[in-house]
């Protein structure tokens, strides 16, 4: 299930901004697929404070390039875009507790310790020093290390993830479309974590790129939403959720002036893998990570 873009979902998604977004059946326990893992990394864990997360590692030499995913995602949400950096980075993707092949303990969910957990596989790892490329939910832990840290992160990435989503309650409940329902109750707790989180972009010291993707229409309607359903979901989104976006967008732009912002209309919180964006996105993000501070 997605946290809000493509497909069914609800205000958290685009609200906590397009938050999210769910396990592709492929990697969830359990269940059978016939989906074959092409993506040439090599799976591992870290055990950090007792808890054991899962991550890839597509090779790579140089700086040590961290992708971190949103929630209900895992690592794999960059098996296509990753391994596209390795001629210049050492690669790694990590899934946070709760979700993928992670320990799912019954607390951690907030934006501190899940920040830990990250800077605890960092030291697992003997990395003293990471780039980080971000996706929804993925900024707030970014956000966080960088914040707490600024000696060990080098340059920033948020695919769709730059946003304050606290209070975000207020405004998913009023989304004619519904609110999402949580997956599971490390999801849940994760969404509570992220409701408590209030980011404080102006700590940033390194360099910063940041997408944002608009849409068009509502994300959930489509041909089969009665029509007043659906004029119903379009006066939400003109009068509640783009207002919300380019509130978060004027914000990062006043709290850290020299971050590049790009904003991609009518495409979607996965943007990164839509065949007509994808490979103009790479290369965007390739010059910002490959060029001289």
């Amino acid at each position: 299930m997605l946290r809000y873009p493509i497909g069914r979902t609800n205000v958290r998604n685009l609200l906590r901004l397009l938050l999210s977004i769910s396990v592709t059946a492929a990697f969830l326990p359990g269940c059978a697929t016939t989906k074959v893992d092409t993506s040439p990394h090599t799976p591992g864990f870290a055990i950090v404070d007792g808890v054991k997360l899962h991550y890839l590692d597509w090779g790579g030499n140089g700086e040590v390039l961290l992708f971190i995913a949103g929630t209900g995602d895992t690592a794999h949400t960059f098996d296509k875009m990753a391994p596209r950096f390795t001629d210049h980075f050492h690669v790694l993707g990590l899934t946070r507790r709760g979700f993928g092949e992670s320990d799912k303990p019954s607390t951690g969910y907030d934006i501190p310790t899940l920040t830990e957990d990250v800077r605890g596989f960092l030291d697992s790892q003997h990395i003293d020093r990471v780039n980080i490329v971000c996706h929804s939910a993925g900024g707030d832990e970014a956000t966080l290390l960088a914040t707490k840290y600024p000696q060990r992160i080098g340059k920033l990435v948020y695919l769709e993830a730059a946003y304050d989503r606290s209070g975000i309650q207020a405004l998913e409940s009023s989304d004619p479309m519904g609110a999402e329902v949580p997956q599971s109750e490390p999801q849940a707790l994760h969404f509570k974590g992220m409701d408590a989180f209030k980011p404080d972009f102006t700590q940033l010291k390194g360099p910063v790129l940041a997408f944002y993707a608009t849409y068009g229409k509502h994300w959930s309607v489509d041909d089969k939403t009665p029509a007043k359903l659906a004029e119903d979901a379009e006066r939400f989104m003109e009068t509640a959720a783009r207002p919300y976006q380019q509130r978060n967008i004027r914000r990062l732009q006043a709290d850290v002036p020299r971050a590049r912002v790009i904003v991609l209309d009518n495409t979607n919180h996965y943007f990164f893998k839509d065949p007509k964006l994808r490979d103009s996105v790479v290369a965007t993000m390739r010059a910002f990570l490959m060029e001289q501070e």
